[in-house]
């Protein structure tokens, strides 16, 4: 008698239902083995946590109070430092600044303005195209309302330069608004 001849005319797919039923099983089982190993680390964890905490003696409502730091005082000579960068940084500059630019000429070049708040005076230096701007220079600068007392205190002709201009120190009054400005004591 002859063998039964099975033959297959439809090829089963490579993706067949049991094929992915036991793939999908696989990675099932995988996905719950991790899961319960990062479940005992994380016990673990908590456990050596619990035993330092423990260990070291503070209690839970310890480690949730804040750490109180302490206040240190500055000394007289800090604030009275402070004191003097408050007063200097409040000093209204504008007004002074302001007149200076409107009395500007072509003739003046003003190099430093150096103003004192203690003594209240301001120290300009510049050079000038001549004598003769120098000089109305001065007089332009006393007839400031911010200004007063102004007066030339030295100035010197370069007379390398073929134009000799002149150099020039000015020393003036500086009138502060006292009672708009704080005066920094106490």
């Amino acid at each position: 008698m002859s063998q039964r001849l099975h033959i297959d005319f439809v090829e089963t797919s490579a993706f067949s239902f049991k094929k992915i039923s036991l793939l999908g099983l696989a990675m099932l089982l995988t996905a719950i083995g991790c899961t319960l190993y990062w479940v005992q680390q994380y016990q673990r964890q908590q456990q050596t946590l619990s035993t330092l905490v423990s260990a070291s003696g503070m209690s839970p409502a310890l480690r949730n109070k804040p750490v109180e730091l302490p206040i240190e005082t500055a000394s007289e000579d800090e604030v009275l430092y402070a004191r003097d960068i408050v007063t200097q940084l409040s000093t209204p500059w504008n007004p002074l600044l302001t007149s200076l630019e409107q009395v500007s000429t072509q003739d003046i070049a003003l190099l430093s303005i150096a103003p004192n708040r203690k003594k209240q005076q301001v120290v300009l230096t510049g050079q000038a195209k001549n004598m003769a701007a120098t000089l109305q220079y001065v007089q332009a600068l006393a007839q400031l309302n911010t200004l007063a007392q102004v007066y030339l205190l030295k100035h010197h002709i370069d007379q390398s330069d073929p134009y000799k201009p002149v150099g020039f120190t000015i020393v003036a009054q500086w009138k502060l608004e006292l009672g708009k400005v704080a005066q920094g004591k106490s």
